[in-house]
């Protein structure tokens, strides 16, 4: 059934990382040279007076991108697999390590721009996205374990 809290919980996953991330700042940097906020998918200079102190390789930009669209695509994908509970499981800890992998390059990236631009960053809403994520997504775990105990529990009934 489609209608089971999991659903809910994987909707609510795919809103807070895929969705969310790209609208919401992960950090601001305010520093003498540069005043700069990290989005997802790119980096704003606040001040376009002047330059962009600094440049990231390509790779890395969308890495967190590829990572977190995949992310998003497999949690879909896991809501419409409802009949097969044990890979519903399966997807959604592949799933949890995508958003691991969201969080680590989210630092990764942040500690980088902090060690050239000699500054600390200032955490926006955007860096907790992937944890609010990884929250719903356990809980769906959980939810589709419970499921599928209660129906192992029927069938020895039967």
């Amino acid at each position: 059934m489609i209608q089971r809290i999991q659903t809910i919980y994987l909707l609510l996953a795919v809103v807070a990382t895929p969705v969310l991330l790209f609208f919401f700042p992960l950090a601001a940097y305010y520093s003498d040279t540069a005043t700069l906020k990290l989005y997802l998918s790119h980096i704003q200079n606040l001040v376009p007076s002047l330059p962009l102190p600094l440049t990231l390789n390509p790779f890395l930009q969308y890495a967190g991108i590829i990572i977190s669209i995949i992310a998003g695509i497999i949690c879909i994908y896991t809501i419409s697999s409802f009949k097969n509970r044990i890979k519903q499981v399966r997807l959604v800890r592949i799933t949890l390590f995508l958003i691991i992998l969201v969080i680590a390059w989210q630092f990764f990236i942040t500690d980088l721009i902090r060690k050239n631009l000699s500054t600390i960053p200032d955490y926006e809403i955007g860096i907790y996205m992937p944890i609010i994520s990884l929250i719903f997504l356990l809980l769906a775990q959980r939810a589709i374990l419970k499921d599928e105990r209660k129906i192992r529990a029927a069938d020895r009934l039967r």
